[in-house]
């Protein structure tokens, strides 16, 4: 993924084409994805929140250690 990709206003449909299934529940209204694991633990994710429409409305990218 490049550094300054936007999903706003993408549906689930054209995300699951983007990035895939992964673990994900369809009908959620919040998704993640690793988007990389560092050899040390680390990880970083993309968060998106979804609509009453299944469009994205926000995302963020966080770094975190451990479990999801």
């Amino acid at each position: 993924m490049k550094k300054n990709t936007t999903f706003l206003g993408l549906t689930k449909k054209e995300i699951l084409l983007k990035l895939g299934q992964e673990f994900n529940f369809y009908p959620d209204k919040k998704w993640s994805y690793v988007l990389k694991i560092f050899w040390y633990g680390k990880k970083k994710i993309l968060y998106l929140t979804f609509d009453e429409s299944d469009k994205v409305i926000s995302q963020s990218i966080e770094s975190k250690y451990g479990k999801i």
